[in-house]
């Protein structure tokens, strides 16, 4: 396999039984001041991200790994066996951990203007507000729909919240571990927003029941323009423990 430069090849750095695979890189590209400047052009961020996930890719098709997120380096081979030597009991609980198991990603999408239907339909105090409302003349009508309004928009806002919780719950009950990343700000390619951005580490043998439950959450909850959508296997990155570096 070739390192990230795309043709020197990978380096193995062994140390108590565990390797670390690893890649040399010029500090005028990947030095603190340099990578700085880098990560802004977006052509070779691209470029080398892709390598990086290629070769993580590649790797935990043979073996199980624990991912580093692109951008670690370190300045000498020995500062990577010092940091193997002082969390090794850490790394090798986190491998046989993952041993049996994949990281997959659910994203939680809301239709808002569906949302908002199906609040308006079914929140029994916005029913008997709305049905009130036709009851009024034109003039205090108009000013009793705005309250609607504002409270339908309260309410949305509230079964947003409450729908997402909802779904974590559903999921977690088919999962080892759920992690809650922080939330997107893209929106899906229609008129759907992201409000649910979770990685999951899901057994492979459960991976069927996991991808199940995503399916079944979403038709019942279809009604109210509320979907899940599940995404994987990804390598691990979510569920690496975090190593001291000190010493």
């Amino acid at each position: 396999m070739t390192g990230i430069d795309g043709h020197s090849p990978l380096n193995r750095i062994d140390e108590q039984g565990i390797v670390a695979l690893t890649s040399h890189v010029p500090l005028a590209e990947f030095g603190e001041e340099a990578l700085g400047r880098n990560v802004e052009d977006l052509g070779w961020l691209e470029e080398k991200v892709r390598l990086h996930e290629a070769i993580v890719e590649a790797a935990l098709a043979k073996r199980q790994l624990l991912p580093m997120k692109f951008g670690t380096i370190f300045l000498d081979p020995e500062r990577i066996r010092e940091v193997i030597r002082k969390n090794a009991p850490v790394l090798r609980a986190a491998l046989e951990e993952l041993s049996d198991k994949e990281e997959w990603g659910v994203k939680g999408f809301v239709d808002e203007t569906g949302l908002r239907t199906a609040v308006l339909q079914n929140d029994p105090v916005l029913v008997a507000l709305s049905g009130a409302a036709s009851a009024k003349p034109p003039g205090h009508a108009f000013f009793h729909r705005r309250k609607i309004e504002e409270a339908a928009s309260a309410k949305s806002r509230e079964r947003e919240a409450s729908t997402a919780r909802e779904a974590v719950e559903a999921i977690r009950k088919t999962v080892v571990e759920v992690a809650e990343c922080p939330p997107l700000l893209a929106e899906s390619m229609q008129k759907e927003k992201i409000v649910l951005n979770l990685a999951c580490l899901v057994r492979k043998n459960g991976v069927g029941a996991f991808l199940a439950r995503v399916e079944q959450w979403s038709r019942e909850h279809a009604e109210e323009g509320v979907r899940l959508v599940a995404s994987g296997p990804w390598p691990p990155y979510h569920f690496v423990p975090r190593l001291d570096a000190d010493g």
